[in-house]
């Protein structure tokens, strides 16, 4: 299954027994006395539906409060519509419910809203995949956005409607809403909205429109010329005045840009000069910290060979001295007793020489380096004084370059001013140019439609004639007279029968080509493979089988009598039921179904007497 089928629709009340009437899947007839409720449950289904907001003020059905109405969606998912019998919102419960006992729920509005998902349009429109279509309503391709409540005419048909004189298609009767009916015919047939249709103005909104195009651009005319002044200059003399402008200052920029890059040459060199002669001084300032040092050095040395030499000439006289007689007794040295360590002496001496000796040539390499490092010094002095001269030198250049190149800035400065200046008022000429052509174009604009640009209205012609021959092959079904003679009529957008339009015939006769022009449509969709809700409510359309006597609808006219006479009744039903896989029927009747269809069909018999079966839809 991949459409909409209802299950149920239950009426509760508190102390009342519930009204229930329950929906097989394929053919439902609904059928017995008038004044039992059998339209009813049609209107009934539509307030279920969110088509209309209210019931019917009738007596019986103050006694109930609340409808439910059962559903089982395309992907097979039971739900229940809760509604109050005084209407308002809905509430939509999971699986099949038949009591008020649930408090919980989803609250769904009655009214379609495009920009709303919490309504009862966009719940079956979702179920049938055709939410947020789009359905042309007039010649100005303004359109409405496909609602349950637009569709409501091909899901449940009324008595009223079925044997109406007007065409199946324009089922409102007001000549306003045709364009939009045959478009949603078309829509219906084809399954292609008009979503993208542009939408065009009426001719008096188009003449509002070009007034208040025509009023703006005058405006913006008006500014520029407030802008250009009480007596603004010549544009020819002004496009001269820029020619002029751009002569004169062909290279004024070319020699800013030398000027500019030879004050960035000259400042460079600086930059770097300076730099150099920072490291340069860094230099000698570490040249005379090291010299400082080494000269502290030098004095160790010095005074180390001081003390040197004075252990060397001690020890030279200790050693002289110990061969000579004593100056005390006069005993030569090879008698003396005492021992003058004359060894030790003679090794302290060659000891502090050889130290000496090192030192000294210690001495002579510091004051080599010394020299050097002074003469570096010296050298880097110089270079500095050097790089002073030369960042003076620099100074004095950039002072003379600097004005050429402040001068030149300046007249480029005024150039540009002025030339933008120009340049502006040009554009304001070009700007309102524009603008008066513009306003020239907007007055030649035409406020009428021409016929070209009338959008095309309903299906296409194949498309019509397919559909007719649906209609032909369900007749045909219903083994109704001349069925082989049946059009579709383009113009009157309706059944015709051996020429004859549908309107022309018997209330009975219009009701059953009603009928056919309905099952025809969803036979159609299921063929093409196009949306369709799933189920179908028709509300007596075998009026031909009517008793006269009883009927309000009074004598048989003549075609509805040959009518009569045929067995279409039973093949109507049969056909009906044939489609059970396809497609959900409930069939709303005052006679008696023919005895053969009982077992191809759920009946459900008001008799309208009390205590013979049920007497209506609600109770008494």
């Amino acid at each position: 299954m991949n459409s909409i089928r209802l299950r149920h629709l239950v009426f509760t009340g508190p102390g009342t027994e519930p009204a229930e009437l329950v929906f097989d899947e394929g053919l439902n007839i609904i059928y017995g006395a008038s004044n039992t409720g059998k339209s009813f449950a049609s209107k009934a289904i539509l307030f279920m539906l969110g088509v209309s907001k209210s019931l019917p003020e009738i007596e019986e059905i103050a006694a109930y409060e609340a409808v439910w109405l059962g559903l089982t969606l395309p992907d097979n998912r039971d739900v229940t519509l809760y509604r109050a019998t005084q209407g308002g919102p809905f509430k939509l419960y999971n699986g099949l419910r038949k009591n008020s006992g649930i408090e919980d729920g989803l609250v769904l509005r009655q009214k379609h809203d495009s920009k709303r998902t919490d309504t009862v349009s966009h719940l079956l429109l979702d179920a049938m995949g055709v939410v947020g279509k789009a359905v042309v309503r007039d010649g100005n391709c303004k359109k409405d956005t496909l609602s349950i409540y637009l569709l409501s005419p091909y899901v449940v048909v009324s008595e009223q409607d079925i044997i109406a004189e007007k065409s199946p298609v324009f089922t409102s009767g007001s000549p306003s809403q045709r364009t939009f009916e045959q478009n949603l015919f078309k829509f219906l047939l084809t399954g292609v909205d008009d979503a993208a249709a542009v939408t065009v103005p009426k001719p008096s909104e188009r003449k509002v429109a070009k007034a208040a195009k025509i009023e703006l651009v005058d405006e913006l005319i008006a500014q520029i010329d407030v802008e250009l002044g009480e007596n603004p200059p010549d544009e020819g003399e002004t496009e001269e005045q820029l020619e002029q402008l751009e002569r004169s200052a062909s290279d004024l920029a070319s020699r800013l840009k030398d000027a500019q890059a030879q004050l960035d040459v000259l400042t460079g060199e600086r930059r770097k000069t300076i730099e150099r002669r920072r490291e340069l001084l860094e230099r000698t300032g570490e040249l005379d910290l090291t010299i400082e040092r080494f000269s502290k050095l030098q004095a160790v040395y010095r005074s180390d060979l001081q003390r040197l030499q004075s252990i060397e000439e001690g020890g030279f006289v200790l050693v002289a001295m110990a061969d000579m007689d004593c100056p005390v007794c006069g005993a030569p040295s090879d008698v003396q007793k005492h021992n003058h360590a004359a060894e030790d002496i003679a090794m302290a001496h060659k000891a502090a020489a050889a130290e000496s000796r090192k030192i000294e040539r210690e001495q002579r390499e510091l004051t080599q380096t010394i020299v050097s490092l002074e003469a570096e010094a010296v050298g880097l002095r110089r270079t500095v004084d050097l790089k002073k001269s030369e960042i003076d030198r620099l100074d004095g250049e950039i002072e003379k370059a600097r004005p050429h190149e402040i001068s030149l800035r300046k007249s480029y400065e005024v150039y540009v001013s002025k030339r933008s200046e120009v340049v502006h008022i040009l554009d304001l000429y070009k700007r309102r140019s524009n603008l008066s052509t513009r306003r020239a174009e907007i007055h030649a604009e035409p406020t009428q439609r021409s016929k070209g640009d009338a959008p095309s209205v309903g299906p296409d012609s194949t498309t019509l004639f397919r559909f007719g021959e649906t209609v032909k092959s369900v007749l045909t079904e219903w083994r109704f007279p001349d069925a082989d003679k049946v059009q579709f009529d383009t113009e009157a957008m309706d059944i015709t029968v051996a020429g004859k339009l549908r309107a022309a015939n018997g209330k009975g006769v219009r009701a059953i080509l009603h009928a056919a022009f309905n099952v025809a449509i969803v036979i159609f969709c299921i063929e093409n493979d196009l949306p369709y809700p799933g189920f179908l409510v028709l509300d007596t359309p075998l009026l031909t089988y009517r008793e006269p006597m009883t009927s309000r609808y009074g004598e048989l006219s003549d075609d509805e009598k040959d009518l009569k006479k045929t067995g279409l009744a039973e093949h109507f039903y049969k056909h009906l039921a044939s489609l059970k896989d396809k497609v959900q029927f409930i069939v709303i009747e005052n006679s008696d179904p023919p005895t053969d269809i009982r077992d191809f069909a759920h009946i459900e018999t008001f008799s309208g007497l009390e205590g013979n079966g049920r007497f209506g839809l609600l109770a008494r």
